[in-house]
């Protein structure tokens, strides 16, 4: 974990390491090769899902909205600069031929600004859609209910009101420990 700018109360990005080359679907990344990557822990950008009318088997609208906030641009950017930094060390030469990804046509911000806007996509972490609280927008109460119809409950990321600042799978099995809690009484 760490801050893309030093100003900032808590981290903001995480450096991830895998011993695969990762590269998005879109990015054609070469094979065999080992990734750094930066996700934003605490992103600004909001995106949004709706129904797309009210027949019941009609699919969801979800529009991610992905980098739609200059902050979170500005903090991928530092952090693709610090995966670069990390993957260009001495201590990696054994196993780095050269950089496939963002690779030489990325050497300024304005080709990792391009880059990250290309290539983005979830960390599959997302929250808040069904989020937990006493308000109008809110959609399940502290007890897990959906607001207004018996017998349903929601137990998983969506009902965070707000995403944690690491990886949600801890605190979506600390939600369901507590649904199942309150569930079967």
């Amino acid at each position: 974990m760490l801050r893309s700018h030093p100003d900032l109360d808590c981290p903001d990005l995480q450096i991830l390491f895998m011993d695969i080359s990762a590269a998005p679907p879109s990015a054609d990344g070469p094979e065999p090769g080992f990734t750094i990557a930066c996700a934003l822990m605490q992103p600004f950008s909001r995106g949004s899902v709706r129904l797309a009318s009210d027949s019941p088997g009609a699919a969801l609208v979800v529009d991610p909205r992905y980098l739609s906030d200059p902050r979170d641009v500005h903090a991928m950017v530092s952090g693709l600069k610090v995966a670069r930094k990390i993957g260009r060390a001495k201590a990696l030469a054994p196993w780095r031929a050269a950089e496939a990804l963002p690779g030489p046509g990325a050497d300024t911000d304005d080709g990792l600004r391009h880059y990250a806007d290309q290539t983005m996509g979830s960390y599959l972490h997302p929250v808040g859609t069904c989020r937990m609280g006493v308000d109008d927008m809110s959609v399940v109460d502290c007890e897990l209910r959906v607001h207004g119809i018996s017998g349903l409950w929601i137990a998983d990321s969506s009902i965070m009101p707000s995403i944690v600042s690491g990886n949600t799978n801890a605190t979506v099995y600390a939600i369901a420990e507590r649904a199942a809690t309150l569930i079967g009484r």
